[in-house]
């Protein structure tokens, strides 16, 4: 059996609604946590312990000057996807943090982006069962072609809350 926080409560709370509906509420609930995702309007599309999928759409607040997905956009689907994979795992008594991030650019965007974070089953109980710990995500983007323009090494990782105020 799988452990359970609070952010993985949410999720099966949700599991028996339509796709649709499910999508939209974890997208306003998660914005809700981190008011930049709900800003830059990413929509989520699937999230378990093992995979955490998201969208941004090409709108124009999140354009560069030639119409595209801007960089740090693209940059902060690939952190959210990551970062919610992450603390779908780690105990209540845990914080998510990013330590380190590099994004490659390697060619132009075509259309929306869809970044897909997965973690092992071995990152999942060492995530699961440790108060501190890091590890390093692995994340596709891809954007409407189903080519990968930008490729991501995303390192997370977690500390127990009460060594944070230390």
């Amino acid at each position: 059996m799988t452990p359970t926080n609070r952010l993985s409560k949410l999720v099966k709370a949700t599991s028996k609604l339509p796709k649709g509906i499910r999508s939209t509420l974890w997208s306003k609930a998660f914005g809700r946590i981190v008011p930049m995702v709900g800003s830059a309007n990413i929509r989520y599309l699937e999230v378990s312990h093992s995979k955490v999928v998201v969208k941004i759409e090409n709108h124009r607040a999140m354009q560069n000057h030639i119409g595209q997905v801007h960089a740090c956009a693209m940059a902060l689907i690939a952190e959210t996807a990551t970062g919610f994979v992450t603390g779908m795992n780690v105990p209540d008594s845990c914080i998510v943090l990013i330590k380190s991030f590099k994004v490659d650019f390697k060619r132009p965007t075509k259309g929306a982006m869809i970044a897909t974070a997965t973690l092992t089953d071995d990152q999942q109980k060492m995530m699961q069962s440790t108060e501190k710990g890091e590890t390093l995500v692995t994340v596709k983007v891809t954007d409407e072609s189903a080519e990968e323009p930008i490729q991501c090494e995303m390192l997370w990782a977690w500390v127990s809350k009460s060594q944070l105020n230390k």
